[in-house]
């Protein structure tokens, strides 16, 4: 076995590893949040912010009819559309980052076509509501 080959071996092998750790990372945040979940429901449960619906704030209307959502839909209809678009469209990469197009980091306040985390996404949503 020539060094190349053995330094491409170790090369697949480190990526394979930084994979399996992301996959993980990912897991035990969704684990979390269905944890977080299930603590609210428990602790309020007349009260799914996942599923109630709100009006969609002005902003993200023009959104909303390019996707076609309801003017008043739940946070869980925004997530699924987004998620959706991002898959279609191809914008999402690995390590669970996404890319906004204009219009949904106009209604996120965040910047356009920059890689950015999923969560930092899920946690700007309720912007999409007046």
């Amino acid at each position: 076995m020539s060094d190349t080959e053995s330094d491409n071996d170790l090369t697949d092998s480190m990526s394979n590893i930084r994979s399996f750790i992301e996959t993980l990372t990912h897991e035990s945040k969704k684990i979390y949040a269905n944890a977080l979940k299930i603590s609210s429901l428990v602790e309020h449960p007349d009260l799914d912010l996942w599923t109630e619906e709100y009006s969609l704030h002005e902003r993200a209307y023009k959104w909303a009819k390019k996707h076609m959502v309801s003017r008043k839909c739940s946070l869980w209809q925004i997530h699924r559309t987004l998620l959706e678009s991002a898959k279609k469209e191809k914008r999402l990469a690995r390590g669970h980052l996404v890319k906004l197009t204009q219009d949904e980091a106009d209604i996120l306040e965040l910047s356009p076509n920059e890689s950015i985390p999923v969560w930092q996404v899920l946690g700007r949503l309720p912007r999409f509501f007046a």
